[in-house]
């Protein structure tokens, strides 16, 4: 599963509004910040701070185009100069949940664990339930802790991998009927290192030739029902049974982790999850549309179908309330 954001952004790129924005001096540098937002979302950095210096110098006013550089200058790693107009765009608009969360994440990559720390407290004090900005601070924490005592650090996070897979896993089970789980029950599942497609990190995988799915490093804080929505993705293309994906079946994938966020998350805040939800509540075409723009844009060669997608059946949820995971769980092998 790959994002239908791009990270470090809790939102789409172009998702700002460019229209009409100018500065004191009225220079209009709408056309420069598209071309900006259109490079960054084909992950063309270098093109995309190029464009966002030309419209800062043509409008050093106008305070989005600090939030746009910053962006641009993360991916580059240059987070020295990320952090200053983070820091530029935040003393003008304080509020932005997302722009901290991205500050955070800057200073963090850049070492800088206390001061990465604040951001996202900053983030977490203006929406309590954003699970980014709270599992980024446990994160954060235990790189703090890590610089300390190695070990420690290295085992507190095995036991809340293993603490959170397990939960994450008995949501899933719930969710799906039993017959569905039961084809899936010799699947593994792990939190790891998950492979790039188009410059990007999956958050979630299955890989047929392991018959594991596995989830982000980058999620091992996360709350369970964050993973268990990745894992309901991921478990369409492991009931598929072969080695190929398509267009339909990652469709099919984000509408039934939408479905299951929906029903589950229970107030929880998540970006990507709750971004695709909102495509959905619009219309399933909505959310359709946007994860063919995604993956065509990384894979430009990517099927319309795979061979057991679309399958003969949709997908099958539990509607009972009756609990299953107590004894379908044990099936699963999860790795710590």
């Amino acid at each position: 599963m790959i994002s239908v954001l791009s990270y470090p952004s809790c939102k789409k790129y172009n998702i700002s509004n460019n229209k009409f924005v100018r500065s004191f001096s009225g220079n209009d540098i709408t056309d420069i910040l598209a071309q900006g937002d259109k490079a960054l979302n084909e992950n063309n950095y270098s093109e995309a701070l190029k464009a966002y210096q030309q419209a800062n110098i043509l409008n050093p006013d106008e305070n989005i185009v600090y939030k746009k550089l910053a962006k641009a200058q993360f991916h580059l790693a240059d987070y020295s100069s990320s952090e200053r107009n983070y820091e530029l765009y935040l003393e003008k608009v304080p509020d932005d949940i997302d722009a901290w969360i991205e500050l955070g994440e800057t200073q963090r990559q850049a070492g800088l664990y206390q001061k990465a720390l604040k951001s996202f407290e900053n983030a977490l004090s203006l929406e309590p339930s954003n699970d980014l900005a709270n599992r980024s601070i446990l994160e954060t924490k235990n790189n703090i802790l890590s610089i300390y005592s190695p070990q420690k650090a290295q085992n507190e996070k095995a036991v809340q991998a293993e603490k959170n897979l397990r939960a994450a896993l008995e949501m899933t089970v719930n969710y799906m009927t039993p017959e569905y789980m039961q084809g899936l029950k010799d699947v593994k599942v792990t939190f790891g290192e998950t492979a790039s497609m188009g410059g990007t990190s999956n958050i979630a995988q299955y890989e047929n030739h392991k018959n594991t799915i596995t989830i982000s490093n980058s999620y091992i804080y996360a709350a369970p029902q964050v993973i268990a929505a990745y894992l309901s993705h991921e478990s369409v293309h492991a009931h598929d049974n072969d080695p190929y994906t398509s267009i339909r079946e990652e469709q099919d994938a984000y509408q039934i982790a939408a479905k299951f966020w929906i029903k589950n998350s229970n107030g929880v805040k998540d970006p990507e999850m709750d971004y695709a939800v909102s495509l959905y509540k619009q219309s399933p075409s909505k959310l359709n549309d946007r994860v063919a723009e995604i993956y065509k844009l990384r894979d430009p060669d990517i099927a319309e179908t795979s061979p057991n997608h679309p399958p003969k059946k949709l997908f099958h949820f539990n509607i009972s309330k009756q609990k299953v995971a107590s004894q379908l769980l044990k099936s699963y092998n999860v790795i710590a």
